[in-house]
């Protein structure tokens, strides 16, 4: 490749903060004002977030913290994102149990019933959220990284 195209592939492209925000408020009903003092930039099919700073127009490996990814139809949040904005969910988002946690932390997928809209999730425990689930027809599939997930330890409390 030569140093001029990996240039431009590194570039991360300014993205409009309203657009953004619409996406978090139409799924998650968040507060567009939640992501104000926020900037947001595009590479490939990720969006990243950083505080609201001017960058120059160079070639970086990463900014920020990447919080969705538009790969499919429909986008997904991240973890990380939804760690820090979905505390602010009004809508799709669950409330887990000590036994539905465990296995939500785990990786693995579960019945749970829910009046969420089938998509992803903000999923909660005692008032923490968790992260990312993928819910549809009365089946929650955690979407926790593979690297972040809880080892089965049986019976042991989540407190």
């Amino acid at each position: 490749m030569s140093p001029k195209s990996s240039r431009i592939r590194n570039v991360f492209e300014p993205l409009d903060s309203s657009w953004v925000a619409d996406q978090w408020h139409s799924r998650f009903g968040i507060s567009k004002e939640a992501f104000s003092g926020y900037k947001f930039f595009q590479k490939a099919k990720s969006i990243w977030a950083i505080s609201d700073a001017c960058l120059p127009r160079l070639s970086y490996e990463t900014i920020g913290m990447r919080i969705m990814s538009c790969k499919g139809r429909p986008w997904k949040p991240t973890t990380c994102a939804l760690q820090i904005f979905g505390r602010y969910a009004t809508k799709n988002l669950m409330h887990l149990e000590t036994a539905f946690a465990r296995i939500f932390l785990e990786g693995a997928s579960q019945a749970v019933e829910s009046d969420c809209e089938p998509g992803y999730v903000v999923v909660f425990y005692r008032g923490e959220v968790l992260g990312c689930g993928l819910y549809s027809h009365g089946k929650l599939v955690s979407q926790i990284p593979k690297e972040r997930r809880m080892a089965d330890r049986g019976s042991e409390d989540l407190s």
